[in-house]
């Protein structure tokens, strides 16, 4: 028995589809009953339970071999940092209690680092106490997200222009579609803890490619059969244009952080357990489009 979190985003859905495609048994966690009935229709058990209540957690894991979490990201929280540590030291504790053989937390590039990567901080923390674990452990690093466009593709749609965050234009860095981190992270499950008798590892995800803002206008526009040029988004702007899309000043500020550090190569990969995700660029966009 696998036990699956988020399976109502991007990543979490993608596991448990590929688990269950494969043949094994799933568990999957959600906090809305109605949304674990499509999950009970494809033969999985469901939990019903919130990330903080510990007991829900606790009794969700009873059984499994092994487990995929993340911690949610409540981007409109302006307690951001201190509610995901909270949670992070919740869940790891959980799972050192728990008699579980091995356990995926998604983490991300830059993981590594202690200051200037913004949200990713929560990550270096929760990656700190899953090396001190007794239970055997694989932080899934993975770079940018593909997905991310999708918050401008109407900027795109409507008005033929991709706005930008990331900067230098044509600076290319390593991007990578959620599905593909899904079926990683289903692949590492299967595959179990590392070879090598270490308690936790590190796994970085790159996609098939590096792509600059350049290269996903391009994509768009084959597409959407129009001409989408992208434009760099000012920096001195960069906060009030997260909070307009409901982002609270403490993740606006995170995320400009992150963006600066991106764009600086400050966040990068160590390059190690370097795999690459399989998704082509033009299908993806593609996909994103429909």
């Amino acid at each position: 028995m696998y036990v699956i979190a988020g399976v109502t985003g991007n990543t979490g859905s993608v596991a448990a589809q590929t688990l269950i495609d494969a043949g094994e048994n799933v568990r999957v966690i959600v906090r809305n009953p109605e949304k674990g009935q499509i999950w009970k229709d494809k033969g999985a058990d469901v939990s019903i339970a919130d990330l903080f209540d510990e007991k829900a957690v606790r009794e969700a894991l009873i059984g499994a071999k092994g487990a995929y979490f993340l911690l949610p990201p409540e981007l409109s929280s302006e307690r951001f940092l201190s509610s995901r540590r909270e949670l992070a030291d919740q869940l790891v504790n959980i799972i050192n209690e728990s008699h579980l053989e091995h356990v995926v937390f998604l983490s991300s590039v830059g993981a590594q680092l202690d200051e200037k990567t913004g949200p990713i901080l929560t990550l270096a923390y929760l990656e700190k106490l899953l090396e001190k674990s007794p239970v055997k452990t694989t932080a899934l690093r993975p770079g940018y997200f593909l997905d991310n466009w999708g918050s401008v593709l109407p900027a795109a749609i409507n008005d033929g222009v991709l706005p930008s965050f990331l900067q230098p234009l044509d600076q290319k860095i390593d991007m990578v579609a959620t599905q593909d981190i899904g079926k990683t992270a289903a692949q590492l499950l299967l595959e179990g803890p590392a070879a090598d008798g270490q308690t936790h590892r590190v796994v970085e995800l790159k996609g098939q490619s590096q792509y600059s803002p350049h290269d996903i206008a391009q994509s768009l526009s084959k597409a959407l059969n129009k001409d989408i040029t992208p434009i760099a988004v000012p920096q001195n702007t960069w906060k009030d244009t997260f909070m307009q899309f409901g982002i609270s000043n403490e993740v606006a500020g995170l995320f400009a952080d992150m963006y600066e550090n991106i764009n600086n190569a400050t966040i990068v990969y160590e390059e190690i357990n370097v795999r690459h995700g399989d998704t082509p660029l033009d299908q993806f966009i593609q996909n994103l489009t429909k």
